[in-house]
């Protein structure tokens, strides 16, 4: 839904709704409805089909509570329907920890919450006609993304594997092992994913052996990883198509010189892992890959664990936002039956974002934005009949809304144009004291929400990113040595291992965000960061994995152990129990968390020279 298909989609989806709504009896109800299903949008698409189903069903009863409760407390209970709402954000800012898939879940809750709240309805409406407005929101975006994903309900799994493959970006391959998971996997993208990990492992081992030979083995190892990259790149578009090509393109084998070590060796796996990428993209076998069950909710879990602590960023993020959504409500509520109720409570919610240099990046954006279509607008009063008002409106709506990611600038312009425009129009009020208004209020909400975004919590610690890289390392290790007990049939106290389930996934998610004062990283600093949460996201999901299984195995235990040396150790890590277990080893699942094992570390190393 990108380009000029966007705005088409948003009319008829805004318009049918709306439309649908009156002939169902929802009466003043319906413009509410079919508003409601623009922030539904945001959330129903980004994965497989059957997850995005799943995800919409679980979202469901949220959104009812979110959007129609609140609505109808306002009058006869307003303190419990903000005290709701501000609960309803909370959850919604906390969302993001599951997975950037939440990030735009939590988005369309915490919008359509306080967009119901604050839009001012032209007449009376009945209990049963506001809980239905959400409801039939729901159904309209349940039934839009059944129609759209029916006929290649895998697309995206296909998608976030090829351009794992195509690309050794940052989260890409901990993406595609997300979106792996959230469908029922089958054994050709089981393979294409191990097979994926296999290749960045080898791809950074050999990058490090290139760095350290001779001028001639090294410009020969850096032609071999050349032609590897290429190959990828079209085996990429092999993955990615709906159909299994007849003959995908062969992988180009380059025969090495002599080479030292056994770097000749890690050579030859590098063309043999291309080969089973390649054949698993042309056979496509089908056949279900049986995963412990409770394996997604471990994996979960296992991030999650790191919010229920005070030093969790993501869960100072959601007091901090619903702090400032508290306050934006109660002066809302000073201010009844006030238009622009919904732009001031919804900008306020924009603008607070888990790092503070988003925030203070959002705010410029509504500050810019605004000036820019407030001048647009009073052009518009100046040149045009106030029954054009209307039109420039809509048609502000429809370009602002498919411009909201791509064009944030752009978008805040439109809102503008859309807020003012419409009320100004609909309500017979003056344009010009409306804008004047707007301004003020989108002033008030750029300070209350910078307020917030950029408060520190008391008695949190505003460590430099050495110091939380550090810590980091240090409880991942101290996670894979706990992780390793159980895998060999030993007695461990069961809240010792959540403990450190919960230090471990605490560090990670703070390595990456400062606390407001902290000294900000380096963009080098920043990037290494990332790459370092992406490979111990990796190594942390397969120690849930493992744990799910609820037996032992030693050899797996092993794996763990000299994962945790290798962790905090400047050397290159030691693969050999990796690759002896691999040797022998026919199980696909087993295979998968070895390569998740092995690309962990070396993401974790490459970023540790980085930082050196």
């Amino acid at each position: 839904m990108r380009g000029v298909g966007m705005p088409v989609v948003l009319l008829v989806v805004v318009g049918g709704t709306s439309g649908l709504g009156f002939l169902l009896g929802l009466g003043n109800a319906a413009i509410l409805a079919g508003l409601t299903a623009l922030f539904c949008l945001l959330a129903s698409f980004g994965g497989p089909l059957g997850a995005d189903l799943r995800l919409l069903a679980v979202l469901a009863p949220a959104l009812l509570l979110g959007v129609g409760v609140p609505k109808l407390l306002a009058g006869p209970a307003p303190a419990a329907a903000i005290a709701l709402l501000t609960v309803v954000v909370f959850g919604a800012a906390l969302l993001p920890v599951l997975g950037p898939r939440f990030a735009p879940v939590g988005l369309g809750l915490g919008m359509a919450s306080l967009f119901g709240y604050g839009f001012q309805l032209t007449g009376s409406a009945t209990a049963g006609q506001i809980l239905g407005a959400p409801a039939l929101a729901i159904g309209v975006v349940l039934l839009l993304r059944v129609l759209s994903g029916i006929r290649d309900p895998s697309g995206p799994t296909r998608k976030a594997l090829a351009d794992a493959l195509a690309e050794d970006a940052p989260g890409t391959a901990e993406h595609a092992g997300r979106v792996w998971l959230s469908e029922r996997p089958v054994q050709w993208t089981t393979r294409v994913l191990g097979g994926i990990l296999r290749l960045r492992t080898l791809t950074a081992i050999l990058e490090g052996r290139r760095k350290s030979v001779e001028s001639g083995p090294a410009r020969e190892l850096g032609e071999i990883l050349g032609v590897a990259r290429r190959d990828a790149a079209a085996l990429a578009d092999s993955v990615r198509a709906r159909t299994a090509p007849a003959e995908p393109e062969p992988v180009r084998r380059g025969q090495p010189g002599p080479l030292p070590g056994g770097t000749g060796r890690l050579v030859t796996a590098l063309w043999s892992t291309l080969e089973s990428i390649r054949e698993a993209s042309r056979d496509r076998d089908r056949s279900r890959v049986e995963l412990p069950r409770g394996l997604r909710r471990e994996v979960r879990l296992s991030f999650l664990r790191g919010t229920v602590s005070w030093g969790s960023p993501q869960l100072r993020h959601a007091v901090r936002c619903a702090l400032g959504v508290l306050l934006a409500l109660l002066i809302a509520h000073t201010r009844p039956g006030d238009p622009l109720t919904v732009s001031f409570l919804l900008t306020t919610f924009g603008i607070m974002q888990p790092e503070w240099r988003d925030s203070l990046e959002k705010a410029w954006q509504r500050v810019a934005g605004s000036l820019a279509g407030a001048v647009v607008l009073a052009l518009a009063l100046w040149l045009l009949p106030s029954a054009a008002l209307l039109p420039v409106a809509v048609v502000a709506m429809l370009v602002g809304l498919s411009l909201m990611r791509r064009l944030p600038l752009v978008f805040n312009g439109c809102v503008v144009l859309m807020a003012v425009g419409m009320n100004a129009a609909s309500g017979q009020l003056d344009a010009g004291y409306l804008l004047v208004e707007y301004l003020l209020l989108m002033l008030l909400a750029v300070v209350v929400g910078l307020l917030f975004g950029f408060a520190a919590i008391p008695g949190v610690g505003k460590p430099d990113v050495r110091r939380r890289w550090d810590r980091a390392l240090r409880t991942g290790r101290d996670l894979l040595e706990e992780a390793a007990a159980p895998l060999r049939g030993q007695d461990t106290a069961g809240d010792r291992l959540a403990h450190r389930l919960r230090a471990a996934a605490l560090a990670a998610q703070q390595l990456p965000t400062g606390e407001p004062g902290a000294a900000p990283p380096t963009a080098r600093q920043q990037q290494a960061a990332e790459q370092v949460v992406d490979g111990l996201h990796g190594l942390y999901a397969a120690v849930a994995a493992l744990l799910a299984r609820r037996e032992a195995d030693p050899g797996m235990a092993t794996v763990l152990e000299c994962a945790a040396e290798a962790l905090t150790a400047e050397a290159e890590p030691d693969l050999a129990p990796i690759e002896a277990l691999r040797a022998g080893e026919r199980d696909e699942e087993r295979l998968l968390l070895l390569d998740a094992v092995s690309t962990g570390l070396y993401r974790v190393r490459q970023a540790a020279l980085d930082l050196r």
